[in-house]
């Protein structure tokens, strides 16, 4: 709010309102088309005709185009009727129902126009710092919504109200001006400073710890974090590729005592030395945005970048997988990792968590890759339909019916047999046993369901039969 020597209030507000910058208008008719905010100041020909009728046009125009000021002058060493101390009736009326002070100015025009520019100037500058002000004000409030508004308004000067994590401005702001967009800046610090909660909860929610709430917390909990996550500056809105690391089953066994529970804590301090490697290993990686948490008996380790990187990313995700494996590797541990194909946001992050999850749970093989030649996703739209449903049972229907481990047993030799075209030694070594054990348990299968493995169409019918099994 600019306030100079050199201008007198003829009509309209006794302020003028912040303004965003000045024009200098020689033609009345110029007023429609300046842009909004602007103090308009007329020349002494302009001013000249600015009386009776025309001066209400000029201000019924200036209110129309947003100008907070009208300045009527004139040339040096004249006065006019318009420039006095006096304006009619309708003029002082339409000033102040459009909000446009009429201001009369006298001096050098040149003189003027500088003096009025380097007094909004000034107005930016002082919105400049509140604005600082104000952000201290905030980060002092503790994250407490209520003290983060009366923080704000103070340091402002204008009314701040908080909804919750949201905050507004009062009607009192004046639009359209710097303080305007000073107070929108300021706005939004204070949501983020809500969002992160309140300072004496800070310490306890490290970013692996809320990485760990949006996975396995209920997906509506989960989303009422997200405003927490990017506080913290969690990524959660970019494309994701989930790294689950775990040590084997059998392994989890060997390291665990009698008793199950210190079993459990050798296995969750085993995780945890891992998770220290696992960030540092993952960012000397480079390229992507890194962060990992512990989620039940895994390690996860999230991959994010802004854009979709396509199957060359994925690509590129396995390989970054390989080589952490091989850095956070523990001395006497040997770790597998699932890695899952890439989706967007938070939704997107959970699934593919899952996608990691379930790459582990199908393969038995160090590294394992969630369709990364697409194939379980065209499987899973395939298996969707009652038709494919019912092929399937029907193909497998006689290893079905025989139940429970016996059952899985037996499809996961056939799945492993049939993956490794017919190899009955690199089936045994992906399921750990024995070839000859393998080799007699496919005669059992090829008996069971009378299939000739052999024949190349039975081979594939029964491979992606087995795939949309273990996908249920």
């Amino acid at each position: 709010m600019f306030l100079l020597e050199e201008l007198r209030p003829l009509a309209g507000p006794g302020v003028p309102a912040a303004a965003s910058g000045v024009r200098l208008v020689e033609d009345l008719g110029l007023i429609a088309g300046q842009p909004p905010g602007s103090v308009l100041v007329l020349t002494g020909a302009a001013s000249r005709q600015a009386a009776g009728y025309r001066l209400d046009v000029a201000l019924r125009d200036a209110a129309a185009a947003g100008a907070v000021a009208l300045v009527l002058t004139a040339a040096v060493g004249e006065s006019t009727e318009s420039t006095g101390n006096a304006v009619d009736r309708s003029a002082a009326a339409l000033a102040e129902r459009g909000g446009v002070a009429l201001l009369a100015g006298d001096g050098d025009l040149a003189e003027l126009v500088v003096a009025i520019d380097r007094a909004i100037a000034g107005d930016a500058a002082e919105a400049l710092v509140r604005t600082a002000r104000a952000a201290e004000a905030v980060a002092r409030a503790g994250g407490v919504p209520e003290r983060i508004a009366e923080a704000a308004g103070a340091a402002l000067g204008l009314p701040v109200q908080a909804d919750g994590g949201a905050f507004a401005v009062g009607a009192h702001d004046p639009a359209g001006t710097h303080f305007e967009r000073a107070a929108g800046i300021v706005l939004r610090l204070a949501a983020l400073a809500a969002a992160a909660g309140p300072s004496d909860e800070l310490p306890g929610r490290s970013r692996a710890q809320l990485l760990t709430e949006l996975l396995v917390a209920p997906e509506k909990q989960a989303q009422e974090l997200a405003p927490r996550a990017r506080a913290l500056g969690l990524p959660i809105d970019d494309w994701h590729v989930v790294l689950r690391l775990e040590p084997p089953t059998d392994s989890a066994r060997d390291t665990a005592t009698d008793d199950p529970a210190d079993g459990g804590q050798e296995r969750y301090a085993l995780l945890e030395t891992v998770a220290s490697r696992a960030v540092r290993a993952a960012r000397e990686l480079g390229g992507a945005a890194w962060n990992a948490a512990l989620a039940g008996d895994a390690l996860i380790v999230v991959r994010s970048q802004r854009r979709d990187q396509g199957r060359a990313g994925l690509r590129e995700a396995v390989r970054d997988a390989a080589r952490l494996l091989d850095r956070v590797r523990p001395a006497g541990a040997e770790l597998r990792c699932g890695v899952s194909t890439a989706h967007q946001g938070l939704v997107g992050l959970r699934t593919s968590a899952s996608e990691a999850r379930t790459a582990l749970r199908r393969s038995s093989l160090p590294l394992a890759t969630y369709d990364l030649a697409g194939l379980d996703r065209m499987l899973e739209e395939w298996y969707a339909s009652d038709a494919a449903q019912h092929a399937v049972r029907e193909l497998l229907q006689p290893i079905l019916d025989l139940g429970g481990e016996r059952a899985a047993h037996l499809l996961a030799i056939l799945r492993a047999y049939l993956d490794h075209n017919g190899s009955p030694a690199r089936a045994a070594e992906e399921l750990h046993l024995h070839r000859n054990a393998v080799s007699r348990n496919v005669r059992r299968i090829e008996t069971l369901l009378q299939a000739d493995l052999d024949d190349p169409r039975q081979r594939l019918a029964l491979q992606l039969a087995c795939r949309a099994a273990s996908s249920r």
